[in-house]
């Protein structure tokens, strides 16, 4: 019995130790995740389920988030999403999501999501984009 109260102590203090290592390295690297809204005309109808998805997307732990629209950013690398004061107006165009020099959090990105609508999601090309489509 006692060679197996060893092995028992000697595991979980090894279980322990590397568990722990795991935690303060994902602590101090988290992921970087990029979520861009669209803030079009069409989106006014889907609107409302903005916050739901944010907060789906926010639950992940060990990350970090950034949020931008296609017309701006909203807020650089933060622990967590805040929306701010987004309103949807004019029209859709998504060529600054694929351009890594007007947002240089792009390129730093460890995965990347695009919330929009049933018809934001066939328009453009959005390349390795995690797309959350909204159905109203």
């Amino acid at each position: 019995m006692k060679p197996f109260a060893i092995w028992v102590v000697l595991t979980l203090t090894l279980f322990g130790a590397i568990s722990g290592a795991y935690h303060v390295y994902l602590r101090t690297n988290p992921r970087k995740i990029l979520v861009a809204v669209d803030s079009s005309f069409s989106m006014n109808t889907v609107w409302p389920q903005i916050h739901r998805q944010l907060d789906a997307i926010s639950d992940q732990r060990y990350a970090s988030f950034c949020l931008v629209t296609e017309k701006n950013k909203v807020h650089s690398w933060s622990p967590t999403l805040q929306m701010g004061e987004i309103v949807p107006y004019a029209p859709r165009d998504f060529s600054k999501l694929s351009n890594p020099s007007l947002y240089t959090e792009l390129a730093e990105a460890d995965e990347k999501y695009l919330i929009t609508d049933k018809e934001g999601a066939q328009s453009g090309n959005i390349g390795d984009w995690n797309v959350i489509r909204l159905m109203p």
